[in-house]
């Protein structure tokens, strides 16, 4: 009788944020937009971003600007459109919506997200009409994704790692070192998001 395999416990390997590359990005906008008192808001929110360039490189900048926002935003459509199909087929199998052992039934529902989600996308960004709302959600999402991280990989270690691995010292204070480096990014994220000061400031 053949076993019943149940799906992945991860649909892929962890997507990395850089948020210390967003950090140095929120620096460099707030220090030109700032003192212009600028706001990048609704759909004005490239126009106003692309000040952060024409303002110290000249009115040259905003083509450069808007080429890399294009590519940015192609490349990142193709990304999503190609791998969060798999992460919710992956999710609806771990579920039991669907049967992730039929290679047939998994494909059809990784064709259908593919098709359908994007127009999905497209429907969000028309009724809210807000990109900067947007962003902030997603900021509180990946925010919540990395506490979720914590949590798994801790799970996992107590489920699917050999004893001796768990019995290394320096393996576990890495980890709990890297986990609770994890856990503050992810809850001063939503914090930041939010536009709550961990200072109380």
């Amino acid at each position: 009788m053949r076993s019943r395999r149940r799906p992945p416990r991860s649909a892929g390997s962890v997507g990395c944020r850089h948020l210390d590359q967003d950090h140095l990005d929120y620096a460099i906008g707030a220090a030109v937009l700032h003192p212009q008192k600028l706001v990048p808001e609704g759909n004005d929110m490239i126009t106003t971003l692309s000040r952060i360039y024409t303002d110290t490189m000249g009115p040259w900048a905003e083509y450069l600007f808007l080429f890399g926002a294009i590519a940015m935003l192609y490349s990142t459509l193709v990304g999503s459109t190609g791998s969060v199909p798999r992460l919710w087929t992956n999710t609806l199998g771990l579920l039991g919506a669907i049967d992730w052992n039929n290679v047939r039934t998994r494909m059809r529902t990784i064709r259908i997200l593919t098709v359908c989600l994007p127009f999905v996308w497209a429907a969000f960004y028309l009724y809210v009409q807000s990109p900067v709302l947007m962003v902030q959600v997603g900021g509180i999402g990946g925010g919540v994704f990395l506490l979720a991280v914590v949590i798994a990989v801790w799970r996992l270690r107590a489920t699917g790692v050999e004893k001796r691995f768990r019995a290394n010292p320096w393996l576990t204070v890495a980890l709990v070192v890297s986990s609770a480096a994890i856990a503050f990014l992810g809850v001063y994220g939503v914090l930041d998001t939010l536009g709550i000061s961990i200072a109380g400031s």
